[in-house]
């Protein structure tokens, strides 16, 4: 065995164990908020014509995610409700993008490859995508969208006979579809592969146009299908955020320098940030879209010194964002206009920018500096991990960050009420119902929710009145609430027969 061979594979050992180490504290961590939906509560993963289901109708608990159902009952068939083995493979579904990604970056003769996917393997803000059961959609996607990409890559930048390259071709295509299949963000794989032809000088002509049209034709494709899915079975048809072009442009803008803040500088990571309040009226919120142009326009300006990879590595750091920045309307976004598993592809970008230039500006140093932060990162990591191995962690974190955050004070709520703490329950669950009525008109659902369940707890500590009233307001909200209209009915008779 030479010496290149031996490095290869003991860098893969220890990106492999370094994840591990730092991902420990997740991997005996509980299912947590959406879990129960995705594995928990899911009969599609135990009933027999539950596989037909997942691939062929609307009875999925999300968006069409297929593949990452089929791997879940896959599991389930396996182990159950052990949550254990789901968190190890996430991790293990990691490891294998970040070794993809350093197998890619070698092949296109990126300095510190190594480095940068060690970096990403490690780094902090990826933890909600690795620790998360319900983010499978995330590493799923991955390592099928980098595999594509290596494919590509092999067929346009070697000589290959026509046969290998139709090969190579069918099995980038193949594995696009996959990553499709398990997020639909993986639809800006095209405009990254016209990005890498361009990083190497390679011409887009009409050969490569061609090939790269189905690409784009599967992209649109899935897009299409969520965007029909996200109205019709997300509910989003029931909100309006009534957000203009401009305000668009606003929330994204600033939010692609808080993902870049948070690339360079991991902390204070939240599982639910607090949602900034758009005013287009305000000249300070036009800073981030100035700051965002004066960014293009330098990399523009100084492209022939700075050269192709620092151009291509921000292009790609946008374009793997955009599709969760707020020109598509999502659920997601009542809570908050950003999330960490949103940048989840898209650190690849900044990171690997961030360590070929430090290899570049470092020197003989560069390697002992990179060790450093590699070890700072994976301690990071280990203490986000941590986190997420119990739901009342992971709230009571985000209250601590984002204590207007009325959807932690809900989820922390139900906690409490599971461990038989009725007086906190009531004042989160008073909390939430607070600040959800601060923006009423986007959330009658989630008003009528708190209004129940403190209805529920009121009944149980045989305050009826306060109950009755309670549920008075769900009716009001929804006058077809059953649920809400019996316990009203089962109340009342139970303060006549006192």
């Amino acid at each position: 065995m030479n010496r290149t061979k031996l490095l290869i594979i003991l860098g893969c050992v220890v990106i492999a164990a370094g994840c591990f180490a730092a991902y420990w504290p997740a991997i005996k961590g509980d299912f947590l908020w959406d879990d129960n939906k995705y594995v928990v509560n899911n009969p599609l993963l135990d009933e027999p014509d539950g596989l037909f289901r997942i691939w062929f109708s609307t009875d999925v608990p999300s968006q069409y995610f297929p593949l990452v159902y089929t791997t879940l009952r896959f599991e389930y068939q396996l182990w159950k409700l052990n949550p254990i083995p789901y968190h190890i493979n996430n991790i293990i579904l990691h490891i294998i993008s970040a070794l993809l990604l350093w197998l890619i970056l070698r092949r296109l003769s990126i300095p510190a490859a190594f480095a940068a996917a060690a970096a990403f393997a490690l780094h902090p803000l990826n933890v909600e995508s690795v620790a998360w059961i319900t983010q499978r959609k995330n590493t799923l996607m991955l390592v099928f969208f980098l595999l594509s990409v290596f494919f590509y890559i092999e067929l346009v930048l070697r000589n290959h006979t026509s046969r290998k390259g139709l090969f190579l071709y069918i099995l980038s295509l193949i594995c696009f579809a996959l990553s499709l299949f398990s997020k639909t963000t993986a639809c800006v794989l095209p405009l990254v592969l016209i990005l890498l032809l361009w990083l190497k000088h390679l011409p887009l002509n009409t050969k490569r146009i061609l090939q790269i049209t189905p690409y784009f034709a599967l992209g649109l494709a899935m897009g299409i299908l969520t965007m029909w899915w996200e109205f019709h079975h997300q509910g989003v048809s029931l909100i309006n955020l009534g957000l203009t072009f401009l305000d668009k442009l606003l929330i994204a803008s600033r939010a692609v320098w808080f993902y870049a803040g948070k690339i360079f500088w991991p902390f204070d990571l939240a599982f639910s940030y607090p949602r900034w309040k758009i005013d287009s009226a305000d000249p300070a919120q036009y800073l981030w879209l100035l700051a965002c142009l004066a960014a293009a326009g330098g990399l523009w300006f100084f492209r022939k010194r700075l050269g192709r990879s620092p151009v291509a590595a921000v292009i790609f750091f946008v374009v793997a964002l955009f599709p969760m920045l707020s020109f598509f309307q999502l659920y997601t976004f009542l809570y908050s206009w950003t999330a960490d598993h949103y940048a989840y592809m898209a650190t690849i970008g900044l990171i690997t920018l961030a360590a070929a230039a430090g290899t570049r500006l470092l020197g003989k140093s560069g390697p002992v500096v990179a060790a450093a932060v590699l070890i700072a990162m994976g301690i990071l990591t280990w203490r986000q991990a941590g986190l997420y191995s119990n739901p009342e962690l992971i709230w009571r974190d985000t209250l601590a960050k984002n204590p207007d955050s009325w959807l932690a004070h809900n989820n922390l709520a139900f906690i409490l009420i599971s461990q038989g703490k009725p007086d906190e329950a009531f004042s989160h669950f008073n909390s939430s119902l607070e600040l959800v009525r601060e923006t009423a008109e986007f959330h009658p659902h989630d008003i009528a929710s708190a209004h129940f369940n403190l209805a529920l707890i009121l009944n149980g500590q045989e305050k009826f009145d306060e109950a009755i009233a309670h549920l008075e307001q769900v009716i009001a909200i929804d006058p077809n609430d059953a649920e809400a209209a019996g316990l009203a009915a089962a109340i009342r008779k139970k303060m006549a027969e006192h």
